[in-house]
């Protein structure tokens, strides 16, 4: 795959990565609101979003690299009522655009709770449309290994992994940042991350298995598909063999990785910063794990017809 070609699966999972990012920091917020006051939890999740909404405008800029006119990109919305990609480009710049807005205003207004919390929402309902239209995008006829609705489910499993794993890495550096330039709110961090860690990892070892149960049941789809179906099951089985079992380890590497880190720190009472190296790796696994998948994804489909 050239520059063009990984351009769209980068931005796909980065996309990915930031929605179910800020629906995974929301849900903390939500839960956290019940324990902590609301200014104190508004001001840990600052930087938070503003490494989401960074992220998106990475992804944002890298997805132009795959078209052969970026300077016509803005030409792609005009078609929304008949176009899924045009759909996604519209529901891409409404996330982006709510996501700036909770950003500044958790910064600058941070006297405005309610309207904070309903742009967030807001933000994860334009983010939980796009992945749909991210993943519709795929299911047409003419791609046999694609035309599933699975693969819609996959997207937002990706999602939610990816998002779950990410906030995890950004909490437990964010503590660390806190700790360098010794912030009043070190305790307060670490009360956060050892509340939350339990569910994130529950969380994790659970979209593990659904992925994995998502594999299995296209790859019996696919055994038990027309010819061309086979055809794209046996490249994955035989010429990306090596790839698919990679990624299988990583994903379940990490996930086991993570439930013993975490498991320990509750069992020893240690402190959360025993989970920067665990989690750190657990991610990275994750992630390329997902990037892995990505590539399989478009490099066994086969075309039926023009």
């Amino acid at each position: 795959m050239n520059v063009r070609e990984w351009a769209l699966p980068v931005y796909t999972i980065l996309m990915q990565l930031t929605v179910g990012a800020f629906a995974v920091l929301w849900l903390i917020r939500h839960l956290a609101g019940s324990k902590f006051s609301a200014q104190d939890i508004d001001r840990i999740i600052r930087n938070p979003i503003l490494v989401i909404a960074f992220t998106v405008v990475v992804a944002m800029g890298g997805a132009h690299f795959h078209l052969s006119k970026p300077f016509h990109s803005f030409l792609a919305v005009l078609n929304f009522k008949s176009s899924w990609l045009s759909r996604e480009i519209i529901f891409s710049i409404l996330f982006f655009q709510t996501t700036i807005s909770v950003l500044y205003l958790t910064y600058f207004q941070t006297h405005r709770r309610t309207l904070i919390t309903g742009l967030g929402w807001l933000a994860i309902l334009f983010g939980v449309i796009l992945v749909y239209c991210m993943a519709r995008i795929y299911l047409i006829p003419t791609q046999v290994a694609w035309n599933s609705t699975m693969v819609i489910i996959s997207f937002y499993a990706t999602t939610l992994l990816l998002g779950i794993m990410a906030i995890a890495c950004l909490m437990v550096l964010d503590l660390k940042f806190a700790e360098i330039t010794k912030a009043d709110d070190v305790e307060l961090r670490s009360q956060v991350i050892r509340n939350t860690c339990a569910g994130l990892t529950t969380l994790t070892v659970t979209l593990v298995i659904l992925s994995l149960g998502i594999i299995y049941v296209q790859i019996h789809q696919l055994a038990n598909g027309d010819p061309i179906a086979r055809t794209s099951l046996n490249l994955l089985v035989n010429l990306y063999l090596p790839l698919f079992l990679m990624r299988l380890v990583f994903l379940i590497s990490a996930s086991s990785s993570l439930v013993y880190a975490v498991v320990k720190m509750y069992k020893m009472q240690t402190t959360p910063q025993s989970l920067m190296t665990p989690v750190y790796l657990s991610c990275l696994m994750i992630l390329v794990g997902e990037i892995i998948g990505r590539f399989l994804f478009y490099a066994t489909h086969v075309r039926v017809g023009l």
